[in-house]
């Protein structure tokens, strides 16, 4: 049966209040990292969000249950751009197994934190204080690692698990490491000498040959 004139204008009615709704969203994310990056997540309020996005407190609601809902969208799409190519970079640099390969993606990750570096107060003094934060990273932590598929698959099954947790530490060690290094500046180091140092951890970590060009 055909649709009817008003089917039709109750579709297109759905359609634009549904693309406000979604304008709203992004629109109080985007405010949202702009607080986080001006005042850290424990000083930040749902009041100093909504004045940004130019919403009121019922709106906020509307989208988000609480801060630490809306920082994990914030942090969502921070995560959505790194592991876009990061992991599949930081498989293949891995599968490679040597530490020119490493070396490599290793730079591309200190570029990638170095970019994010006004958020990093944030993400830290949030995972530290906010349960719910925490876990959908360590999750996402999880969801990522998964994501090895090269390297992992040139170990027996019953290797994998403690192979991809020895990689999650690592990169726990790297994301501690960028925040000293780039937000605290408490280690005032070279950046060639940091991967450089960066990088030997690793290789002795995972075995990897340190000879270039070779596996």
């Amino acid at each position: 049966m055909p649709s009817s004139p008003a089917d039709e204008s109750t579709g297109a009615l759905k359609s634009v209040r549904e693309e406000q709704r979604l304008m709203t969203w992004r629109r109080i994310v985007k405010a949202a990292r702009r607080v986080f990056e001006e005042h850290g997540y424990g000083q930040a309020s749902i009041g100093d969000i909504t004045k940004v996005a130019r919403v009121n407190r019922a709106t906020f609601y509307l989208h988000f249950a609480n801060k630490a809902a809306v920082f994990n969208e914030v942090y969502a799409e921070v995560r959505e751009q790194q592991s876009s190519h990061y992991w599949a970079m930081l498989d293949e640099g891995l599968t490679a197994g040597t530490k020119d390969a490493l070396r490599s993606v290793l730079d591309r990750a200190l570029a990638w934190w170095e970019e994010q570096a006004a958020l990093l107060p944030a993400i830290h003094e949030a995972m530290a204080s906010d349960l719910e934060v925490a876990s959908r990273w360590k999750d996402q932590l999880d969801q990522l690692a998964g994501e090895l598929h090269g390297y992992l698959g040139q170990f027996p099954e019953e290797e994998r698990d403690a192979r991809r947790l020895r990689v999650q530490l690592m990169v726990m060690q790297l994301d501690q490491l960028c925040f000293r290094a780039i937000v605290q500046k408490v280690f005032v180091i070279d950046r060639d000498v940091l991967l450089d140092v960066v990088c030997d951890l690793w290789v002795d970590s995972l075995q990897f040959s340190r000879e270039s060009g070779t596996s």
